[in-house]
């Protein structure tokens, strides 16, 4: 399975990993007696820079604004079966109301 990420996305997640590798390493050197590196303020200080990245920029995503097209209209059938015994014509047509205002379809 191949993972397409677009190149903004990419550069969002190469600074988030090179923020954390630089906070680890800064806490790694601080004096004290037990300084091992502080991983969770790592990662938490890489994820808050993916996630500031991300709103700014966006993510790199590729959706178009523009409306999608309404699919074309297709005539209706009514079965006589199937239609309500008090609603339409006894010969299983019935009229529905489609297109622009005032014009009706015949079935």
């Amino acid at each position: 399975m191949i993972l397409k990420i677009d190149d903004i996305g990419m550069a969002i997640l190469g600074a988030g990993l090179l923020v954390g590798y630089a906070v680890y390493k800064h806490s790694r050197s601080a004096s004290g007696p037990a300084s091992k590196g502080d991983l969770v303020g790592a990662i938490g200080a890489g994820t808050a820079v993916v996630t500031a990245l991300f709103l700014l920029f966006g993510g790199g995503g590729s959706q178009s604004a523009a409306p999608e097209p309404r699919p074309g209209g297709r005539a209706l059938t009514v079965d006589s079966a199937i239609a309500p015994a008090n609603h339409g014509p006894a010969s299983g047509t019935a009229k529905i109301p489609f297109g622009p205002a005032g014009t009706t379809t015949a079935l």
